[in-house]
């Protein structure tokens, strides 16, 4: 999926949710609106936020550390086919096909 087609998704299920919250919001009964429930869906916010940022957080790190370790196999593959070049070029003109 492209990352065009999730941003769309993720927008479709902002707006739809904020569009739920409206029309909830003229049916709820009144005793649903009061500061304590306010209060209460408040922290859950925050902690949904905080978990979702520590989510995000601890996927940045992996995928890092993914790309690190790819990046050195890369380099450790490079080096390797450099110092085998070395080698067969000390065997002389005979290994001239395999180098090339």
């Amino acid at each position: 999926m492209s990352a065009m087609a999730i941003g769309w998704i993720a927008f479709a299920c902002v707006f739809g949710g904020a569009l739920l919250g409206m029309f909830l919001r003229g049916v709820l009964p009144e005793h649903h609106l009061s500061q304590d429930s306010k209060d209460v869906v408040k922290l859950g916010m925050g902690l949904l936020g905080t978990t979702a940022a520590l989510v995000l957080g601890l996927l940045i790190a992996s995928a890092k550390s993914s790309f690190d370790t790819q990046n050195t196999e890369v380099k450790q593959a490079a080096a390797n086919i450099v110092l085998l070049d070395r080698a067969l070029a000390q065997y002389g003109p005979e290994t001239k096909d395999a180098r090339d």
